[in-house]
């Protein structure tokens, strides 16, 4: 492999470790408490009672709502790091001497800093997206899950009670 290619593509890795690590130290605190409910749903989705499901659902759903509002602070700050990079950017660009595309090219290696920092609050806010949106995902499931085992239940009562519901929403005794 070419040296150049080498040394770009490791400091891609290590860029790109750097800022996962920095995002997951910011989004941990607010993840691991979805996380292991998460756990808990996938462990005993099975045996779990139509209250729990429904106590799921609701936890889910309230822990879905403080995401959004951080998810929307989350994109502002990724929109303020851009106009932060662009302001300093045009005005390194103003400061600088020589053609245009030179002090282009100086003017992108002193805002690479803001140029990564921008990056890392798109990370965090693409992240804080799309946990919202699984969240919202598995709350469907549930409610699913939820529908079937209500169905399940009615059924399983009327057969035991040898009752029929009939159009009318009376109930009618059969004889055996």
């Amino acid at each position: 492999m070419d040296k150049k290619l080498e040394t770009a593509l490791n400091n891609v890795e290590t860029t790109y470790g750097e800022l996962v690590d920095i995002a997951n130290g910011m989004l941990n605190p607010m993840f691991e408490p979805i996380n292991m409910i998460i756990s808990r749903v996938n462990a005993s989705v099975n045996a779990m009672s139509i209250d729990q499901i429904r106590d799921y659902i609701l936890t889910i759903q309230l822990k879905a709502f403080e995401i959004s509002e951080i998810k929307e602070k989350a994109a502002l700050k990724a929109e303020l790091a851009e106009t932060l990079q662009k302001e300093k950017f045009a005005v390194s660009f103003n400061g600088l001497e020589g053609s245009a595309a030179a002090k282009d090219k100086l003017a992108l290696v002193e805002t690479s800093a803001e140029i990564v920092t921008e990056a890392l609050y798109n990370l965090i806010a693409n992240l804080l997206k799309t946990k919202l949106d699984q969240l919202h995902r598995l709350v469907d499931a549930l409610k699913s899950i939820l529908m079937s085992r209500m169905q399940e239940t009615k059924f399983m009562n009327i057969g035991s009670s040898n009752e029929v519901p009939t159009t009318a929403g009376t109930r009618v005794t059969l004889n055996e």
